[in-house]
């Protein structure tokens, strides 16, 4: 496993990256958070069917309550319709500020699962698990978070750091060679 320390003073988070990582994340969260009772996984249409059953069993062994919240793929869904779809979801789950929301996905995923977590309830917890190169190598890291507006792109966001990135290599095992070339 290779571990990688982003230094953001009190919001400084770990990356974690290794093969057969999803299994896991259930543990290493309630040790990051361990007065968390609920998880919401905030995953896509394409990202759910593959792994969203394998990281609810994670969670669930580790003690938590989970829901999914699962969102169209693709770019039309980041704005700001689908967000407050997400985050009425969130309040109906009964979500506390100690509770944790995860996004399992890629860029589209994380940028809006990250906004709904940096604005429900004023800011909650969050962790990505980017399953797209371009989400592993980028989009997972920085905290920069946003919808996109009809003005344009990524226009309504925040920068809001996650607790966590886990990166399971494993999860690139099912994209298409033209998703690996991006």
């Amino acid at each position: 496993m290779k571990k990688i320390h982003v230094a953001l003073g009190a919001h400084a988070y770990d990356i974690e990256i290794a093969a057969g990582l999803l299994p896991q994340v259930g543990s290493k969260v309630t040790a990051l958070l361990p007065k968390a009772r609920k998880a919401a996984i905030i995953s896509d249409t394409n990202v759910a069917p593959l792994y969203a059953a394998k990281l609810q069993a994670s969670l669930e062994e580790a003690g938590l309550v989970v829901h999914k919240v699962v969102i169209e793929a693709g770019e039309q869904s980041k704005n700001m319709q689908v967000l407050s779809d997400v985050l009425e979801q969130l309040a109906a789950t009964g979500l506390t500020r100690t509770d944790v929301v995860l996004t399992l996905g890629g860029g589209v995923v994380g940028d809006l699962g990250g906004f709904a977590a940096a604005s429900f309830m004023r800011g909650i917890a969050f962790v990505q698990i980017p399953t797209s190169l371009l989400a592993q190598i980028d989009s997972s890291v920085g905290g920069k978070v946003a919808v996109d507006l009809k003005a344009g792109k990524n226009l309504a966001g925040a920068f809001y750091q996650p607790k966590a990135v886990f990166i399971d290599t494993d999860l690139l095992a099912t994209l298409s060679t033209r998703f690996l070339h991006d």
